[in-house]
């Protein structure tokens, strides 16, 4: 029974982080823009999110945070061998 709850939480949280994935918007002087070298990137520039993309980024990082906890918890308690 906690095993069917544990995994339902993992389903949720992981689709939840694909959705948020999907939300933020791809801008150019991120991580995909180094690496087609965009001509505009300030990689160490100081620059804060304003608005939905600082929630998209903060729920991004707490939910990454509370998948790996689930799966940590999953691994501790879940018997494979049965």
């Amino acid at each position: 029974m906690i095993e069917t709850i544990l995994m339902v939480i993992l389903l949720v949280i992981s689709i939840f982080l694909i959705f948020i994935g999907f939300l933020m918007s791809p801008d150019s002087n991120s991580f995909s823009g180094a690496l087609v070298g965009s001509s505009d990137l300030e990689l160490f520039s100081v620059s804060k999110e304003k608005g939905y993309k600082k929630f998209l980024k903060w729920s991004m990082v707490v939910s990454g945070f509370l998948l790996i906890g689930v799966v940590i918890i999953v691994r501790i308690y879940v018997n494979i061998d049965a």
